[in-house]
């Protein structure tokens, strides 16, 4: 295909595997911005995230969303736990939930525990490289 003018910020071929099948992701290099997007199917349960960690200088958004593409509000009766803060508050998701880390939240486990029908785990992180801090080094 033939260069042209605008074409350069038309990502093809942004495949990685990251967990669990391949997926649709794209970092900030990749992009030319300061933007980290990962598009996950999840089909079975998955222990994804064993140790709490937090991001000292970006926000992370962690959107899990159904798969009906009639009914946005179709979770197909999955279950997912996550824990925030250091205290670890668990967070029981069984419905399409966006859940914002803010700069310094720390975030984990993330349990994909009961997935009877397949979820999209959708992550956008604001920032151009990803990167952890683990919990035992927050001040």
């Amino acid at each position: 295909m033939a260069e042209t003018k605008y074409g350069k910020h038309v990502i093809r071929n942004a495949y990685k595997k990251h967990h669990q099948l391949e997926c649709v992701s794209a970092h900030g290099d990749e992009i030319d911005a300061d933007c980290i997007i990962t598009h996950q199917v999840i089909y079975k349960p998955e222990l994804m995230l064993k140790e709490p960690h937090f991001h000292d200088d970006f926000q992370q958004l962690l959107c899990f969303l159904g798969t009906n593409p009639m009914d946005c509000r179709d979770f197909g009766g999955a279950e997912i736990e996550i824990c925030l803060g250091e205290e670890q508050e668990k967070h029981v998701i069984d419905s399409p939930a966006i859940v914002s880390l803010v700069k310094g939240l720390p975030h984990g486990p993330l349990n994909f525990k009961k997935i009877p029908k397949p979820v999209i785990f959708l992550e956008i992180m604001l920032t151009r490289r990803y990167h952890v801090t683990p919990l035992k080094n927050k001040k």
